[in-house]
């Protein structure tokens, strides 16, 4: 004889409120353990675990593979019925800062490069950064200030084009 397993969270058990605490009334070690995954958990008791959506917790578990938007999935799917009957579920100003904090961590990217600058002229400067464009190995520049970012692999070659013209104006 097979026992039913009752789903005690059926209706939702979540909210999710302004100042980024989350209520779990759950009694399920596995449930506490997902919103674990993004949540700071803060105290667990019998049927109520708190919890709260911080930075480093949402991006930690950006990092893991976990996105914005399945945080937000299963925050609305297991949404407590009190919460249903708000729209949107989720309060739009706790949606929006998790959406914000994945791009943050999105926004830069790191890169290897030689930086070049010093140069005593404009001429030099815009020489060498042309030679590097044409190579397809300049990263970056800012003309204004006579620097730029060669990939490493360009490095060599930008390196030896330089001392080859630097030695071809000083025996003129």
């Amino acid at each position: 004889v097979s026992e039913m397993v009752k789903d005690d969270h059926r209706d939702g058990f979540i909210i999710v409120e302004t100042n980024y605490r989350v209520y779990a009334y759950t009694a399920s070690d596995l449930q506490v353990e997902i919103l674990g995954l993004f949540c700071s958990m803060l105290y667990r008791f019998p049927n109520l675990s708190v919890g709260a959506l911080t930075r480093d917790s949402v991006q930690q578990a950006i990092s893991s593979g976990i996105t914005a938007e399945q945080i937000l999935r299963f925050l609305r799917t297991h949404a407590h019925p009190n919460m249903r009957h708000n729209a949107p579920i989720i309060p739009p100003t706790i949606s929006d800062q998790i959406r914000l904090w994945e791009l943050e961590r999105d926004r830069l990217s790191f890169n290897d490069g030689v930086a070049y600058s010093e140069f005593l002229s404009v001429q030099d400067f815009e020489v060498l950064r042309d030679y590097a464009k044409d190579l397809g190995v300049l990263m970056w520049e800012n003309s204004s200030r006579r620097i730029m970012v060669v990939s490493p692999v360009g490095h060599d070659s930008v390196k030896k084009f330089w001392k080859r013209l630097k030695k071809g104006q000083s025996s003129q």
